[in-house]
């Protein structure tokens, strides 16, 4: 302990050295050649550049490859937005006579979740507001059948044992 101060102090004195005493590193993050895997790339390589980065830059360059340009977005996929019968959105959603009325709030999630005019591509959001419009009568007019159903089954009169 160093005299005068707190345990806490002296530790803190005593990192403040060691972090001072410590070998400056880069502190540019390494994030290796994309295209490449590690076996390509080798163990040589790394963060601190040097020889076997000039390598790679090299090796990069002979293939025509931008290390630092983003990686595309892949093409989003709008092959549902062409399935707009009601028949072929029922398939899409998996309606079963069997759903209950949680199942059925579930599966208008999970379609919304996919279909939202607000996620589809701009050119393809009139075919996703008809997709959900439709999907939304769907699962209501199920809603209705099962309320139905089950009012029914309410409404029968049961015999005494």
């Amino acid at each position: 302990m160093i005299l005068g101060l707190s345990i806490f102090d002296t530790v803190l004195y005593r990192l403040g050295q060691e972090r001072a005493d410590a070998p400056v590193q880069s502190s540019a993050p390494w994030s290796g050649l994309r295209g490449f895997n590690a076996s390509f790339v080798g163990a040589g390589s790394g963060p601190d550049g040097g020889q076997d980065s000039e390598q790679l830059n090299i090796a990069a360059s002979a293939y025509e490859i931008d290390m630092f340009a983003p990686r595309p977005k892949p093409a989003p996929d709008v092959s549902m937005f062409k399935r707009l019968s009601p028949g072929e959105i029922a398939r899409d959603i998996d309606l079963l006579a069997s759903d209950t009325p949680a199942e059925l709030q579930l599966k208008r999630r999970k379609f919304a979740r996919i279909n939202h005019p607000d996620r589809a591509p701009e050119n393809w959001r009139d075919a996703a507001t008809t997709r959900m419009k439709i999907a939304n009568l769907l699962i209501d007019e199920a809603l209705k059948k099962h309320k139905a159903a089950h009012d029914q089954q309410d409404a029968s009169p049961r015999s005494a044992p």
